[in-house]
């Protein structure tokens, strides 16, 4: 009881929700199909808000498969909330969510983006279908993928979008002061690790995780390439780790975390024998 109570609150701190129980899930009965692109149903009242997601749409998608190197597996369909009690009776205790991805693979985004957000609107959506693009692949929210991984990658494909509010700055004092994740040495599919278990904000771990893998991608784009390709063709995590960069997901973590702490703390290499 204690630890599913600590995984509310860590949930309850992010703006990107997933909702692992099917029993909790609510249908969307009355939600619109928009005429203009079908793609996109929204609660009645909430038309416009569905015409700007439209708008948006194609270039997410786009951004994502680029991001995942592989098209979308299934059709994408994004709901749109006009209210925040339907976006609260779909995504119980959301109070603080901006976005969600529940059971059965399905997009949801709250009013607040359209209204006290609007700048975050494309990004979360981006985060958001990055997480529906793994999800059509290999189940939603699968346990195949460590969370860090899940979260950094959605970052990844929308350019910061959901680690935007902690800054890469931020980030990189945080790790020269030894507040950082590090991954387990073997992945365990049968339990989720979140940020709480480094002591760090949620927000923490999706800019360092995200960072993590921006590093892992420009050392080497067709590694990374082939990385993405393999979990999504159901290969274990730390097999496909292993083969991608020949080196565990804990050893590329030390590696990146220790540089950015010697960058910050400005360490000088050793000086020359007289």
């Amino acid at each position: 009881m204690r630890r599913a109570a600590l995984a509310l609150i860590v949930l309850l701190l992010t703006g990107c929700a997933v909702h692992p129980r099917r029993d909790a899930v609510v249908d969307f009965p009355w939600f619109e199909s928009l005429t203009a692109d079908a793609r996109v149903r929204y609660e009645p009242g909430g038309r416009e808000h569905a015409e700007r997601v439209a708008e948006l749409l194609p270039a997410a998608i786009a951004q994502v498969e680029a991001a995942h190197y592989r098209p979308f597996a299934e059709p994408v369909i994004v709901y749109v909330c006009a209210t925040t009690a339907c976006f609260d009776q779909r995504v119980p205790g959301a109070a603080r969510f901006t976005a969600a991805v529940i059971h059965d693979n399905r997009v949801l985004l709250a009013p607040r983006l359209f209204e006290r957000e609007q700048q975050r609107l494309y990004p979360i959506l981006v985060h958001e279908l990055s997480h529906l693009h793994l999800g059509q692949r290999l189940g939603h929210y699968t346990m195949r993928l460590p969370v860090w991984f899940h979260e950094g990658l959605a970052s990844l494909a929308a350019a910061s979008g959901g680690a935007d509010l902690v800054t890469e700055e931020d980030a990189r004092r945080a790790i020269a002061a030894g507040d950082y994740f590090l991954p387990d040495v073997a992945h365990d599919e049968t339990r989720r690790k979140y940020a709480d278990q480094w002591q760090l904000k949620i927000s923490m771990l999706y800019r360092q995780s995200m960072m993590l893998l921006a590093e892992l991608k420009a050392s080497n784009e067709e590694r990374f390439r082939s990385l993405l390709v393999s979990l999504q063709e159901r290969v274990p995590f730390d097999e496909a780790v292993n083969a991608a960069f020949g080196a565990g997901a804990l050893e590329l973590a030390q590696r990146f975390f220790s540089s950015v702490r010697c960058a910050q703390l400005e360490c000088a290499a050793p000086a020359a024998a007289p």
